[in-house]
């Protein structure tokens, strides 16, 4: 699976303390991508980022790969932040799934894109206790430690992360 992550994903699992857990999904086949919009939109999570740029775990796309009109084009379409625009354009560019937790930009990507290339962080998470990294009860604790934090998530059940 190639997906990007937007800053909203991205924060939101630094908040949980998942960040690193999913990014080993690598080892299961995934692949993930940030574009450097976001990464600057990520500033105080640099130093975390470069580490798994660093260790192959996370790959920063290029912002000259995509041209200015598609950029404008998305942008103008469906008036999202710079960062959810980014993750669109560069998806669409590259059959990626855009990683968001953010309603307005899941609902653009979406539309855009299809309903089977946007997920948000939840569903990464999900994935690393389906694939053991994880127990669902650390999984659990993870989402509310990242609505302790200010994450607007989904009400779930404790049986989400269940497999």
């Amino acid at each position: 699976m190639n997906l990007i992550l937007d800053s909203s994903s991205t924060i939101n699992l630094h908040n949980g303390d998942m960040f690193a857990t999913v990014l080993e999904l690598t080892s299961a086949g995934f692949t993930f991508h940030m574009g450097s919009i976001v990464r600057g939109e990520c500033g105080e999570l640099s130093s975390s980022i470069e580490t798994h740029v660093g260790n192959g775990g996370l790959i920063i796309l290029p912002g000259k790969s995509m041209t200015a009109s598609q950029f404008a084009r998305i942008l103008n379409l469906y008036e999202l932040g710079l960062g959810e625009t980014e993750c669109i354009a560069h998806a669409e560019q590259r059959v990626l799934i855009v990683c968001t937790d953010d309603r307005a930009a899941r609902r653009a990507a979406e539309s855009h894109l299809g309903t089977d290339r946007a997920l948000g962080s939840l569903a990464l998470i999900r994935e690393c206790v389906c694939s053991g990294r994880i127990t669902s009860q650390v999984a659990y604790v993870s989402y509310e430690q990242m609505r302790a934090k200010g994450g607007f998530l989904p009400d779930i059940p404790t049986t989400y992360f269940d497999c």
